[in-house]
């Protein structure tokens, strides 16, 4: 895998969180755990996006949505175009307003807002 940009790993292993049950099922729990306490050390300072990496690539499933998230092509992060659209439409994105280590981004209108499993308030509306 190419070397990225420590801000976008961090990104990344915000993102994933809402899918890892998806995802790793009986993992999910554990793997969340490790990735909060990650992204609470990289607030602090510290350079985690490596271990981050590390510890996303050791499953497929997460390999595979990290491998697309950072990808220069990616859709993830929005709707894909619509057909005689020139451009995509974005998807909102929501945070956690207690901390910086959960992002979500709704793709369907309608769809409920979660709650964030760190810090178990909901998530908030990013400014974009």
């Amino acid at each position: 895998m190419m070397a990225f940009k420590p801000e976008g790993v961090l990104d990344c292993a915000r993102s994933i969180r809402p899918f890892l049950q998806e995802l790793l099922g009986d993992d999910a729990v554990q793997v969340d755990g490790q990735l909060a306490e990650l992204l609470a050390q990289a607030k602090a300072g510290q350079q985690v996006h490596e271990q981050i990496l590390e510890l996303l690539k050791s499953y497929p499933n997460t390999y595979n949505w990290i491998v697309e998230f950072l990808s220069e092509k990616q859709v993830s992060k929005g709707f894909e175009k619509l057909a005689g659209q020139a451009q995509a439409i974005s998807a909102q994105k929501y945070i956690c307003p207690q901390g910086d280590d959960y992002i979500w981004y709704r793709r369907v209108i309608g769809a409920t807002i979660p709650i964030c499993p760190t810090h178990s308030v909901l998530l908030i509306a990013a400014d974009q």
